[in-house]
């Protein structure tokens, strides 16, 4: 009689779900095979789905001869390539994401999946920030991680290490009731701030990330999609954080409607008539646009309430 270590024990909880790997790729022939044939060699029974991405090289080709199941999406965007990937691994239990650029490791993938589902996280993210080869980001990239790591704690609250982890394992409950809307590189942080707000438990383990390869190129752009980056997270701000986002906006107008209407209220205060029309007519606009910002803070975060109320009773009967 042989008897299973909890590793074997471990591996095989792991072997028992359906998981499907989603590789998003534009222009990444170089390297996309090779990613392929690692995840395969770890995840025998996986399905790898690679994204094609409006690819100009032989990416699709490259993939195809490694094993992998291959579709297209003409839409440029990382965002637009994951949600094609998503719901082509519709019958997954599990679903990693994984860029194709061969600087994630595959032999880890056993391990976020495992955390996954030994302590029922719908997110793992696989961090980088701790662990990474000399060389692995871009000048003033990791300043710029840490800047929107900031900015997310500041307005949600996110605790994270890595807000742009490109190396996750999503849960089927997660992606079916997630709405994602985002198409660019903003869809990592897309994906922490819907966990964050819906409540779902989030896992973060650091894994070793590495440089790319001489011919591999980022896709991203610093100046370009960071401010796409930002104006995404604000809006975001807006959506799921509307009390603070339009409390803060109706502050504003207020103390700008104060500051305008001083001199009117001082004026009649002190000769009866109101000297200073046309800044009397601004305070009393700017009082009017603050009622309605508070107002509409308000009424929006009623409706998000009972959003957030409904998902967790999906949630509750999904179980």
């Amino acid at each position: 009689m042989t008897i299973a270590t909890s590793a074997e024990i471990r591996q095989a909880g792991v072997w028992a779900r359906r998981i499907s790997v989603v590789v998003p790729c534009h222009n990444e022939a170089s390297s996309i095979a090779t990613v392929v044939l690692q995840f395969r060699n770890a995840l025998p029974q996986a399905e790898i789905i690679v994204v094609d991405n409006a690819s100009s090289d032989e990416t699709a080709r490259a993939a195809e001869e490694a094993g992998a199941t291959v579709v297209h999406e003409s839409r440029r965007g990382k965002g637009f390539a994951l949600l094609t990937g998503f719901a082509a691994a519709v019958d997954a239990d599990f679903c990693v994401m994984v860029d194709g650029d061969d600087t994630y490791p595959a032999d880890q993938v056993t391990t976020l999946i495992e955390a996954a589902i030994h302590q029922r996280a719908d997110v793992v993210i696989g961090t980088r920030l701790d662990s990474h080869r000399p060389g692995a980001f871009r000048r003033g990239h990791s300043i710029g991680n840490q800047f929107f790591i900031w900015i997310v704690r500041l307005l949600f609250g996110i605790r994270t290490r890595d807000l742009f982890s490109g190396y996750r394992v999503l849960s089927r409950r997660f992606l079916d009731i997630t709405p994602l809307i985002a198409t660019g590189f903003d869809v990592e942080a897309e994906l922490a701030v819907q966990a964050q707000v819906n409540g779902f438990r989030v896992l973060e383990i650091p894994v070793e990330y590495r440089p790319r390869g001489e011919q591999s190129r980022s896709k991203l752009r610093t100046i370009r999609d960071g401010y796409h980056i930002l104006s995404s997270i604000l809006i975001l701000f807006r959506d799921y954080r509307p009390v603070v986002f339009f409390g803060l906006l109706g502050t504003g107008l207020a103390l700008a409607s104060l500051g305008s209407g001083y001199v009117a209220v001082q004026d009649f205060i002190r000769t009866g008539y109101v000297s200073h029309l046309p800044r009397a007519v601004l305070a009393a606009a700017l009082f009017i646009l603050s009622a309605l910002s508070f107002s509409l803070g308000i009424l929006l975060s009623s409706i998000n309430r009972r959003t957030i109320e409904l998902a967790a009773l999906i949630r509750k009967s999904a179980r």
